[in-house]
């Protein structure tokens, strides 16, 4: 498809006798051998084909998207995207970003099959992780790439663990097409306990590729000017610190993300009920809450007393 126009959407339920359309200015799409899966959308029209959308893809719908003529069929995840809805004027808008797919495991075979195996032995399975960044910056995917995975990167390993990675077809570039955006989409395939990840690692300390700092006798560690703790935190606090927040992503950001129509509208009935609003903390507590519950069905809010939990669980 090209890019010089905006991408129609639409979808047709043969069973409600419903036509719905809307217009994307970005979509991310992974290719296989059925076509295109999307990976990332953002769209926008009125707001009920919005929010009708919306659900159509996260329902698992195929979509047909047209530009300059050309039409064609895409698929999606089954409940396999993160939502924000928004508001322009009288016009809304949808951003679908498709979730990593969660630690799951598998039965092993039983013991009337295998004498060795246990009954209801558990294996983990290989999982899917999407990565978004600014077009052309490797220290970023690295980055993000390190926060996906539990083996041990440094920024030392950066060029030879993407390039292997990608060269092994665990790192794979998905398609971006966008009007405004200049970003770069990735998968990365990764086996049961990061195992893949590993191997590269390995197998670039063998053959020299990599080296652990230190590791070589007069090579440069970087600990020359530590000599205690407040040595150590001056010279390594600030990547610590990065380390521990990207570790810990919020479910909700609301320095860089909407509240859903949900939350305001429920702000709404509190307003007209109770004659008071709840704090912008709160409103953030109770939109994390609510992905929470839609994710995993369950969620905990854990604060000091007086901070406003009741108000906002109810």
């Amino acid at each position: 498809m090209s890019e010089s126009r905006l991408i129609e959407l639409s979808y047709y339920d043969p069973k409600a006798e419903t036509r719905l359309t809307a217009y994307a200015d970005t979509i991310v799409l992974d290719h296989n051998e059925k076509g295109g899966i999307i990976s990332a959308v953002r769209f926008g029209g009125y707001p009920e084909n919005v929010r009708a959308m919306s659900d159509a893809i996260y329902g698992g719908a195929t979509i047909e998207a047209t530009q300059n003529g050309a039409t064609h069929r895409i698929q999606s995840k089954l409940r396999g995207y993160q939502r924000v809805l928004g508001h322009d004027g009288i016009y809304a808008t949808a951003t679908l970003m498709a979730t990593d797919d969660e630690q799951t495991t598998g039965d092993q075979n039983d013991a009337e099959e295998s004498d060795d195996a246990q009954e209801g032995q558990q294996t983990l399975q290989p999982r899917k992780c999407y990565i978004f960044c600014p077009a052309g910056d490797r220290d970023r995917l690295f980055d993000e790439l390190d926060h996906k995975t539990a083996a041990p990167l440094i920024p030392a390993f950066r060029d030879y663990v993407l390039d292997e990675l990608e060269k092994r077809g665990s790192l794979r570039r998905l398609h971006v097409i966008s009007q405004k955006e200049r970003m770069d989409a990735w998968v990365l395939e990764l086996k049961p306990e990061d195992k893949n990840v590993v191997q590269v690692l390995e197998d670039g300390l063998k053959t020299g590729q990599i080296a652990i700092p230190g590791a070589v006798p007069g090579a440069p560690d970087g600990f020359e000017q530590v000599e205690n703790v407040t040595g150590y935190l001056n010279t390594f606090g600030v990547t610590v610190a990065d380390r521990i927040r990207n570790q810990f992503l919020p479910l909700f950001d609301p320095a860089s993300e909407p509240l859903s129509e949900e939350v305001l509208a429920i702000n709404d009935c509190i307003q007209q009920r109770a004659g008071y609003s709840l704090y912008d903390a709160q409103l953030a507590v109770a939109e994390a809450v609510k992905r929470q519950l839609k994710r995993n069905g369950t969620a905990i809010i854990i604060a000091e007393c007086g901070s406003g939990k009741s108000a906002t669980r109810s």
